[in-house]
Order: structure tokens, then C-alpha cells, then sequence
């Protein structure tokens, strides 16, 4: 594992090549646009984002009704620190100007920095070496970093550099596109824009509804400038420094730049400028040290080896973008696009608790925690939004929002996919079964799952001695408004039972009363949970021996996928919603998916025969698809189909399969590459009697590899064509069940099987 490496530039993928290589830390993320400037006609959105830095809009609606979401919130995209302004004795640098003779942009997966090396012919003949390097603390959450060095190749004269600061700045929009925002806006304004101390280029500015505060302080290095100059434009801050150059002799310009936001720090000001004079201490490479220190303990434990160079790359940078991701401070989860772009307007879905999540909780159990506590903390909200809905009790999460409250414009295929809910629940679950942190689940997560169990409670109802759950949308966004969607209804089952178990798992150990006292739980209404989950319905076709998605799934017209031109993919921007709703046709996997998660909801039979009914009926429009049939087709022991659906999950970015990755990189479909190795070739599964392995390995490949966290414990797994080798490098002695086989791990020994 070492890089990402293009080595040429390409104006039509500008936009590709923004998002892939952009520079976050779970806080700020900066798209790596052209440090000058896009060239004229050339795509381009020139973002920074800050995860959870939002403002507020008004949906508009022709006809509204009552509940109808009417606030909407985007991410925003504030002070602009990338404009950097080379001038090379008179002529000034630019991709589209004179001669590039050689190109280079590499992102180090190990180091935590991306490079450009760039090789400029000036229209005149003049040639010089230009690097820039671009950095995101992955210590010090609110530092971003910039370097440029300048290496005259054949001439001796003047080069400038000037760089810039830019408060006046606005939000991407494309009309044409639903996944992205449909009306350009400046969302933030500029309060004061100055220099402090001479040299300290300090920008403060206010959202313009939501009147979140956001500072931003910037101080340059540069040691061999014989002339430096400070001045505002406007809005825009410039430091101008003018060099002497000399062939092969190096100049170099460090630009420190600091964000803070208020809805982290009371004081964003000072803290900003605290934190640049203490960061300005320190010089570039210290910050990178830290980087590579901190990456060796990320990949000690959540590098997956895949047999392939090309498989292996995607692997890595899918896992080291899903660390850059994730906020890590309990007010912020991970945005759809990351923090790399601003499709779907930096909100945030069931994709983190179903394809993120898992990933974290295996590697990272810290930020696992901090990504339920956003959902923990949010719950005030969830319950605001279940009596909005209508629901006289109980909490129901929004399905896409920032804050917690619902966003989401178009109500079938939004509020409608209550299994949201059930998604995060599920994940509270899961937690407390991987770390036994019972401590944690008698502060927080009991209480999501007790309010989350009575909306369920509350939402559907009892018929012939079944508990049904009517008018919802599952995950396949084709169909909406079903009663007893299948997935649905697992989560919903899974959801009432365990808000049931961990009340009584906290009174068996003394830890209830709390809990208890604080929402008034009573033994009948905890029976009430059970019984719900004890009868709940789920759809089974006696016919055809599978879980139909839906009840009215079955009686639609069947579509042939094969008939539908390919540039009508995705369909949802060629079709209208009730041509689709009315055909037997999946954006994405819905049963499938149950199936991965709530594999004993079902038999195997059952199981196999829905996985080959759904799987010629589904479009896999949605990145989210691929790796849920890569996992069941792996349950299914078809490892070369399960090989297949991971390389299509394994392209979506770096091979722009899906062509939006200009719009931000597809964060939910790189925690479903992990999954397709760890839950689908390595059966990993995590249960009430411990940890399940059930490993298989495609023909065409000689090995796999990854560790990880279970229970405190840290243990490697290793699959190749002659065995299975488990061994515990941290912790102690636990049984495993492979192959249902009970093993009993100890000692730091290996075992193989």
C-alpha cells in the first residue's frame, strides 16, 4: 500500500480528480481543485466543507400538506484557502497556458498527503518544477496545510506567489439532478475579513439562517522571500511574496490554514488563532510525522488484503476515505459524499449505520462510539419528527438531515423509510454484542432502543394474531409505500425484541433502574415489545419459496431490464416514480439485504431462491447494491458471482462507474467493499453467542487478510487455499465459532483450520 497516482491531466475528469484526491479528516475536507483555477469551460466545484456546518432553507412545495418537511439544510461551503497564484518571471502558471511536459498527482494512503509534481514550459520557453503538497490533520482536527515549492529549471528571474483567502463564496448546483442541490446559493456572509498582526489573514463569517459562526485564520512560511506584501480586496485576502530564482534552487511558501466552527468552540476566533499560533510552530513536516505515525495504528488494524494489485488499491483508498470521513465528535456522522463534494448536500443517511458503521466498529470502536452518540444525541429531534408523523409515542429518525430534523422533500421515497430507524437500532445492537459495553448502552443506547421500539409499537398493528406494519418504504427506493415491506419489518423485529433483552440484560446486572426511572418503562410495556417481535409478519410466498419485498411486490408487471436502453440507467432520471412504483423492478437490494442482515429471519432455501428471483429484476442504480449481493452470493458459496458484484463496488470512484463521482465519492459503497470481504467472503457475523466465521475464498484468488477488534480482543484472520488461520495478537483467551464450531482462541497462539 503506498498511493494514488495519476499521471496525466485531464480537463474531463477535473471533476473526478477533485473528489478523489480531496484532503479531509473527519472535520474539514477541501476538494482538491486547480490551485489557479479551473480552466474556462472546464467542470469544476471549488468546495470546503466542514462535517456539520450547515444552513437552512425553505422547501417550496405547489401543494403542501400537513407534516410535509418544510426546512431543509446543506452543507455550506465556506472560506476558500486553495487559490494560489504562481507567476514565473512574468508569466503566470496555468495548466491551459503554455506546456505541460509532465504531470503527476499522487495521494499517499501511508503518509496522509497528497502531491502534485508538475513539469511547466511557459509560453516563452521558461521551465520550472512546481510541487504542491495539501494536507488535513488527522491530530489536529481544524489544521489544513499547503505547501508549494518552485524549482527553476532554466532560467534565473522573478517568481511570485501570491495566495489567497476568500470569504465570498457559494454553493454547487445542478437543477437536472435530484442527488444534488437545485438552486446555486451563498449561504455564508462575510462579518470581517483582516489582517491581524500584519500577517494573519483572518476571516469571520455568519450562516445566514441557521447563524453558525465559522473563523478562519491563515499565516504563511517562507524563509527566502525578499519581499512580502499583506492587502484585502474585499472579501478577499492576499500575502504576495516575491522571490529571486536561480536554476535548481528551491522556493518554498507553507500556508497554515485553521477553521473553527461554533458549533464546536463558543469562542471561534480565538480559538482559531490559538490554535494557527500553535500549529505555526511547528513546520510542515512535523505534521506529516504525526500522520504516518497515526496511520500505522489505523492500518495495524483495519488494512484488508485482497489478492490483486488493482483490488488491493481500491481496497485501501475505499478504507483510508472512510477514516477521512467520519466525524468523531458525537454532533457529526459521515455525509453521504463524504467530505469531498456536495451531493446530497452533506446530509446524513442509514448508509452509515448499515455500510459504514460495521467497518468502524471492527477497527475503530472509538469512532464507532461517536458515531452512535450523534445518533444518541439527536434523539430529542427523532422524537419531535415520530409526533410530526403522527405517532402519540416514541422516536422515529428523519431520513436524511444534519441536525436531526427531516429534509427530505419527497416523502415516498424520504420520511416513508421508517426502516431508518430500525437501521440505527440495529447498529446500537451490534455494538453492545461486538464490546459488551454494557455501560454505554445503559446511558445511551437502551434509550434509543426503548424509543425507537415504541414507535414501532405504534405504527402498526395487529391482524389475525400478526403484528403488520403498513405504508412504509423500504430500502429499494422503486417501490414505495408498501404495506409489510420485508426489510422493514426485520429491523422492526429485531428492534422490539432487544429494546425487550437489554432492559432485562441491565437489570440482571444491577444497572436498570436509571434507565427505568428515566422513561418510565413498565414490565407490560416491555412484554408489549416482545410480543410485537414474537408475531411479527413477514411476507413468505408459498409458491415461489421466497420473501416477497413487499405484499404487492408479486402482482406487479415484471420488467425486462434488458429491453431499457443503457443511457436510461439510472432510471430514476428517466422515469417517472409511479411508472417505476408500478413494476417489479430494485434500484437496489431490499430482500437481498434483510437477507445479509437478518439471515435467520429466513432458511436457506428461502434465502438462495429470493437472491436469484431479485437478482435479474435489480438495476443496482444505487452504489449501496452491489456489495449486499456480493455478500448473500458469498453466503450462497458463489464465490466468483460474489467476486463479480465486489469489483463493481470496487470501481464506483476511482473508475467513475456510476459517472458522478465529480458530485463527491460514494462513502456507504466503500464500507460495503469492506463488508464484501469481511461479512461476505470471511462469513464474519456478530451474534448473541459471539463472534461467526464462515470462510471461503474465490478461485481465482490465493489468500485474504484482515484484523480485527472483537470484545477487546485484536485477532487476525487469514484465508488461503489450504487453510484458515486464526490468531489472537491482543487480549485474552475467547471462543470463536467457525463453521458453527465452537474454538477457543488463547495465548497469542495460531490455529488453523
Amino acid at each position: 500500500m503506498k498511493s494514488i497516482l495519476i499521471n496525466e491531466y485531464n480537463p474531463q475528469k477535473n471533476g473526478w480528480e477533485e473528489s478523489v484526491f480531496h484532503t479531509a479528516n473527519g472535520y474539514i475536507g477541501v476538494r482538491s481543485c486547480q490551485e489557479g483555477g479551473a480552466q474556462d469551460g472546464v467542470f469544476s466545484v471549488r468546495g470546503t466543507y466542514i462535517n456539520g456546518f450547515y444552513d437552512e432553507k425553505d422547501i417550496a412545495y405547489g401543494e403542501k400538506l400537513y407534516g410535509f418537511a418544510e426546512t431543509g439544510q446543506t452543507i455550506v461551503n465556506v472560506t476558500d484557502v486553495q487559490t494560489l497564484e504562481i507567476t514565473i518571471d512574468g508569466e503566470t502558471f496555468s495548466l491551459d497556458k503554455g506546456t505541460v511536459l509532465e504531470y503527476e498527482h499522487e495521494l499517499y494512503l501511508d503518509k496522509g498527503f497528497q502531491e502534485k509534481r508538475i513539469m511547466w514550459r511557459s509560453p516563452s520557453g521558461k521551465e520550472a518544477y512546481i510541487i504542491i503538497r495539501r494536507l488535513a490533520s488527522l491530530v489536529e482536527k481544524h489544521l489544513f496545510m499547503m505547501s508549494v515549492r518552485v524549482v527553476p529549471n532554466n532560467f534565473s528571474g522573478e517568481v511570485k506567489i501570491k495566495s489567497s483567502v476568500i470569504g465570498d463564496v457559494s454553493n454547487f448546483a445542478d437543477p437536472s439532478d435530484p442527488r444534488v442541490a437545485a438552486e446555486e446559493k451563498s449561504y455564508l456572509s462575510v462579518i470581517n475579513a483582516e489582517f491581524k498582526d500584519g500577517n494573519t489573514a483572518f476571516i469571520k463569517s455568519k450562516t445566514q439562517r441557521s447563524m453558525l459562526e465559522l473563523s478562519c485564520a491563515v499565516r504563511h512560511r517562507s524563509s527566502t522571500a525578499k519581499e512580502e506584501k499583506h492587502f484585502a480586496l474585499g472579501n478577499t485576502l492576499l500575502s504576495e511574496y516575491t522571490y529571486s530564482a536561480s536554476p535548481n534552487e528551491s522556493i518554498t511558501l507553507s500556508k497554515y490554514c485553521v477553521f473553527v466552527d461554533s458549533r464546536r468552540s463558543e469562542d471561534t476566533e480565538n480559538s482559531a488563532l490559538s490554535i494557527l499560533n500553535e500549529s505555526f510552530e511547528h513546520p510542515m513536516e512535523c505534521f506529516i510525522n504525526k500522520q504516518i505515525k497515526y496511520l500505522e495504528d489505523f492500518w495495524s488494524a483495519a488494512r484488508v488484503y485482497v489478492d490483486g494489485r488493482k483490488l488491493q488499491r481500491s481496497m485501501d483508498y475505499c478504507l483510508y476515505s472512510l477514516l477521512c470521513s467520519a466525524g468523531q465528535d458525537g454532533i457529526t456522522s459521515v455525509c453521504a459524499k463524504g467530505l469531498s463534494g456536495e451531493g446530497y448536500e452533506g446530509h446524513y443517511f442509514w448508509d452509515t449505520e448499515i455500510y459504514i458503521f460495521p467497518f468502524f466498529l471492527l477497527t475503530a470502536p472509538e469512532i464507532a462510539k461517536q458515531l452512535l452518540l450523534y445518533r444518541y444525541n439527536i434523539l430529542p429531534k427523532a422524537r419531535e419528527h415520530a409526533k410530526i408523523m403522527g405517532h402519540s409515542k416514541g422516536a422515529l429518525y428523519a431520513w436524511r438531515s444534519i441536525t436531526g430534523i427531516e429534509c427530505s422533500a419527497y416523502y415516498p421515497s424520504g420520511s416513508a423509510q421508517y426502516h431508518l430507524t430500525g437501521d440505527v437500532a440495529h447498529a446500537f445492537i451490534q455494538y453492545y454484542l461486538a464490546t459488551e459495553d454494557l455501560d454505554f448502552m445503559r446511558d445511551y443506547g437502551a434509550e434509543v432502543l426503548i424509543e425507537s421500539a415504541r414507535m414501532w409499537l405504534d405504527t402498526g398493528h395487529y391482524m389475525n394474531g400478526e403484528f403488520r406494519i403498513d405504508s412504509v418504504t423500504g430500502p429499494d427506493e422503486y417501490s414505495c409505500i408498501v404495506n409489510n415491506n420485508y426489510y422493514t419489518n426485520c429491523a422492526a423485529k429485531e428492534n422490539l425484541l432487544w429494546a425487550y433483552k437489554i432492559v432485562n440484560i441491565l437489570k440482571k446486572a444491577g444497572k436498570d433502574e436509571d434507565i427505568k426511572t428515566r422513561l418510565n418503562i413498565s414490565e407490560k410495556e416491555l412484554h408489549s415489545f416482545k410480543k410485537a417481535a414474537d408475531n411479527m409478519y413477514l411476507p413468505y410466498d408459498e409458491e415461489l419459496k421466497i420473501n416477497p419485498q413487499d405484499d404487492s411486490f408479486l402482482n406487479k408487471k415484471p420488467l425486462n431490464l434488458k429491453e431499457i436502453p443503457k443511457e436510461n440507467f439510472p432510471l430514476l432520471l428517466h422515469y417517472h416514480p409511479l411508472w417505476l412504483y408500478r413494476h417489479q423492478v430494485l434500484k437496489q437490494a431490499d430482500t437481498v439485504l434483510a437477507h445479509c442482515l437478518f439471515e435467520d429471519s429466513s432458511d436457506r432455501e428461502t434465502i438462495k431462491n429470493s437472491f436469484e428471483y431479485y437478482e435479474k429484476i435489480t438495476t443496482h442504480d444505487s452504489s449501496l447494491s452491489a456489495c449486499a449481493h456480493s455478500i448473500l452470493a458469498s453466503y450462497l458459496n458463489d464465490t466468483e458471482k460474489a467476486l463479480n458484484y465486489m469489483l463493481m463496488s470496487a470501481q464506483t470512484d476511482l473508475e467513475d462507474t456510476h459517472k458522478n463521482t465529480k458530485d463527491g465519492i460514494h462513502t456507504a459503497n466503500m464500507g460495503g467493499l469492506y463488508q464484501s470481504v469481511v461479512q461476505g467472503f470471511a462469513g464474519l457475523r456478530i451474534k448473541e453467542s459471539g463472534l461467526h466465521l464462515s470462510p471461503r475464498l474465490p478461485k481465482k484468488w490465493d489468500e485474504y487478510a484482515f484484523n480485527l477488534y472483537f470484545k477487546g480482543r485484536k485477532i487476525s484472520v487469514k484465508v488461503n487455499k489450504k487453510r484458515v488461520t486464526l490468531t489472537l495478537l491482543e487480549g485474552d483467551a475467547i471462543n470463536l465459532y467457525v463453521f458453527d464450531e465452537k474454538i477457543k482462541l488463547k495465548d497469542k497462539e495460531k490455529i488453523n483450520l
